[in-house]
């Protein structure tokens, strides 16, 4: 009976992170296809893609925390199978593709070398690497929250501190704000019993009023930009920590939605199509004579499509990758 108990109690983390996840692939998918339909964000980057790659980040470190022991070499050949393949096999197959579309020349040894180096899916390098440090950082000290805090705060100053480069190896200097996102979220799996006490509508409405109050500062002020974050650091933080809270507390009034848990459940094969899908369908919706021209009902059509093919072939890699590993059996 208890152990019935503890699998639902499971469940119903998963659903709820699958939830997340598939909200978080929404938002970047809605960004990339307003890029590549409007050819230019009407949207500010900063308004919300910025936050579902936080959000992201911070749902993978709630999946670190385990009450017993973790077992790191387990956990490492999951980042290996979870992200390092899928990254080296998606980048290869969309590389040709993906230059063919944008009407350039294929230069296999610039192409070879951006794979290699982590440059072909910025977001993914950043999350490998920003996983496997803080791997690292927990085998060090064997999870000790003292340490990790200090090691957290000390990666989002050396992140702030370090001029940027946007196409540094690995994006190991995203990589360490991921780093920073990563612990947040273990730290509040590991004081959720805590954060659940003050997890309250009030609290809520107040998140939101501060979000959107930040929101408007920040769609007011020509702001420069990087990957994942904005140069101010005090409102970047102030911006992140304020949705974090808001989404988290918000999640436990929200009706389940299989749609987007199962966006969730594959949201890194969704993540490596929301950049090609969105480029064939709106050439496509150009072709035919529907243009974005400022009509929002445009737009919503064209996600609609974006979504529609991506669904169907991650379905379709899914149900090929299935027959596959029951041929070899």
């Amino acid at each position: 009976m208890q152990n019935s108990h503890r699998q639902l109690i499971n469940m119903e983390r998963v659903r709820w992170i699958d939830f997340l996840r598939g909200f978080s692939m929404l938002l970047i998918l809605a960004f990339h296809t307003e890029v590549y339909y409007k050819e230019y964000n009407v949207t500010p980057y900063y308004i919300y893609t910025t936050n579902a790659i936080v959000l992201f980040y911070f749902i993978s470190g709630y999946l670190f925390y385990r009450q017993g022991e973790l077992d790191y070499i387990k956990k490492i050949k999951s980042i290996v199978k979870s992200l390092v393949i899928p990254y080296f096999i998606f980048t290869s197959l969309i590389a040709v593709p993906k230059t063919l579309l944008r009407q350039e020349s294929i230069d296999w040894i610039e192409t070879v070398f951006n794979i290699l180096s982590g440059r072909a899916s910025w977001f993914i390098a950043a999350l490998i690497v920003g996983e496997l440090f803080f791997t690292t950082l927990m085998m060090i000290k064997c999870r000790k929250t003292l340490w990790l805090s200090i090691a957290a705060v000390a990666c989002l100053i050396i992140y702030y501190i370090i001029p940027y480069n946007q196409q540094n190896y690995w994006q190991w200097q995203d990589a360490l704000l991921a780093v920073s996102f990563l612990y947040s979220g273990y730290l509040y799996h590991q004081y959720r019993d805590y954060f659940h006490t003050i997890n309250k509508p009030l609290y809520s409405s107040l998140l939101l009023l501060i979000l959107i109050f930040i929101k408007i500062y920040e769609y007011d002020v020509d702001l420069p930009m990087r990957n994942i974050a904005i140069e101010s650091a005090p409102l970047f933080l102030a911006d992140t920590i304020a949705w974090l809270l808001f989404v988290i507390t918000l999640i436990k009034y929200i009706p389940r939605c299989k749609i987007i848990e199962w966006i969730g459940q594959h949201c890194i094969i969704y993540y490596f199509l929301c950049g090609g899908c969105p480029s064939i369908v709106s050439i496509l919706m150009n072709k035919i004579g529907i243009p974005y021209n400022g009509y929002l009902s445009h737009y919503l059509l064209t996600l609609l499509l974006v979504y529609l093919l991506i669904t169907t072939i991650t379905w379709i890699i899914l149900n090929l990758s299935r027959f596959i590993i029951k041929s070899e059996k």
